[in-house]
């Protein structure tokens, strides 16, 4: 091999990862901000995974720490929400206070079977495998501030902290509701005659059932979800990202905010990783947010099949919920 190409090889050689980190590799995305959580002492415990500034999920647990070291408790994100509020208010940029209130629909989805989990990322996200589902019906949008305000009017429930005292934010009736935990989401729930979704179902409704990596199919793609790449950084109506529907016509199953579910934090059928969080501690998110974890380098979050795990007394900018409802079986000879 003459030298000059024994050189190129070479330089190919040492230049083929750089490229795939940069090109983002099964569904990641490069990050628009500079610094390296790697770089910083005090989050590198847990941003050494892979590609170092990766979250390292096999660490006990690997959020804890982070939140115990910045005092940040159970409330995620409140002074971001504030200053969020100041900025709009000060360029005026605050959205008509006497908006069209969206209704809320369900949507059914059919009894069968579809693909969840993967294997090719987070050692909490697999095995691929099938899961059979029987009919049930699933909030078309994720709950919003208005139909919360309803709740919270006839249950004399303490508002999200968010708001200004029973008042929800002006212009954000539309937005999706945020700052509730998991007892406020499953209390809301039963409220409205519905419950949770439980993991399967939500990852069903936002996939379909050819186990594509976003409810609008095999690539990111912009304009299509409230996610951080969209420097939105804030919330938006629930059905301003008609193009990110999923299979069965559900908004923001990406993207805006992750969405608690029923279940535990548990290792799916088959997982045979010693996972540290894996129990009943931890409760699921789904669907990513606006607040992406992709802004702080530790990859995407917003793929149908992430699921991310928090306390469930956990409030935060970034947690909101939709319900679900089982259907009854249909009866064969029944009377008509």
């Amino acid at each position: 091999m003459k030298p000059s190409i024994r050189a190129l090889s070479f330089t190919i050689l040492l230049l083929a990862p750089l490229l795939l980190f940069l090109k983002g590799s099964f569904g990641e995305i490069s990050s628009q901000k500079k610094e390296d959580p790697y770089t910083r002492e005090e989050c590198r415990e847990c941003h050494n995974g892979p590609q170092r500034h990766q979250i390292d999920d096999s660490k006990d647990p690997w959020c804890v720490p982070c939140h115990a070291m910045h005092n940040v408790g159970t409330t995620l994100g409140l002074n971001t929400f504030f200053k969020q509020m100041k900025r709009t208010t000060v360029s005026g940029n605050i959205h008509p206070v006497n908006e069209e209130i969206i209704l809320q629909k369900m949507v059914t989805i059919p009894a069968g079977e579809f693909i969840m989990g993967e294997d090719f990322t987070k050692k909490s996200l697999g095995p691929r495998h099938s899961v059979y589902l029987d009919d049930y019906e699933i909030d078309q949008y994720p709950v919003t501030n208005f139909y919360y305000q309803t709740f919270v009017k006839e249950t004399h429930r303490e508002p999200p902290q968010s708001w200004m005292g029973s008042r929800l934010p002006p212009g954000k009736g539309n937005h999706p509701v945020s700052f509730v935990n998991w007892f406020d989401a499953n209390d809301y729930c039963e409220w409205a005659g519905k419950r949770l979704p439980t993991e399967a179902e939500w990852e069903k409704a936002a996939r379909g059932t050819d186990g594509r990596m976003f409810p609008w199919g095999k690539k990111y793609r912009k304009q299509h979800a409230n996610v951080s790449q969209e420097e939105i950084n804030d919330t938006s109506p629930v059905n301003a990202f008609p193009l990110g529907k999923s299979p069965y016509g559900l908004y923001d199953m990406a993207g805006n905010v992750f969405q608690w579910t029923s279940d535990w934090f548990l290792p799916y059928p088959g997982n045979k990783a010693p996972h540290p969080n894996f129990g009943t501690t931890l409760r699921v998110l789904r669907g990513g947010s606006f607040f992406d974890c992709s802004n702080y380098r530790c990859g995407i979050s917003f793929q149908t099949f992430n699921r991310i795990a928090l306390l469930p007394q956990t409030y935060a900018i970034s947690a909101g919920f939709r319900c679900a409802r089982s259907l009854q079986p249909k009866q064969e000879n029944a009377i008509q």
